[in-house]
């Protein structure tokens, strides 16, 4: 009976592992890299633009516009259709997440923000390739 307990325990384990090695290869990670620019809505209505550089080792910066000075450092992840942003902005020393579906193969990135520091600042975000 032990050894059926045991047999049954070792089985069920290897299975599980298999489930969650078969789960991980799906999430397939694309290439983003690439500069993206376009607008922000807050939900009190205030739009901006933004910028942000996605660069090599998964390293964000960010701008409010193209080419100026950068005031958002951070990290991103990605799978082939979405992209999240995890960023300090320096202007007000608020963290934001930014929560984007990849379109238009892949040359256009739309979602979601939330300040992390202060909830209530969130909004959409449209960004495009260049």
């Amino acid at each position: 009976m032990a050894k059926s307990f045991f047999l049954l325990i070792v089985l069920s384990f290897s299975l599980l592992v298999s489930c969650e090695k078969e789960e991980i290869e799906r999430d397939e990670v694309c290439d983003v890299r690439g500069v993206y620019f376009g607008t922000s809505a807050s939900s009190s209505g205030a739009t901006s633009t933004l910028a942000y550089n996605l660069e090599d080792n998964n390293f964000a910066r960010g701008s409010v516009t193209l080419g100026g000075t950068f005031v958002t450092f951070g990290g991103y992840r990605n799978t082939c259709d979405s992209v999240i942003l995890s960023v300090r902005y320096t202007t007000n020393n608020s963290y934001y997440i930014l929560r984007g579906k990849l379109l238009e193969n892949r040359t256009k990135l739309a979602g979601t923000y939330i300040n992390l520091t202060t909830p209530s600042d969130n909004g959409t975000f449209s960004m495009t390739k260049q």
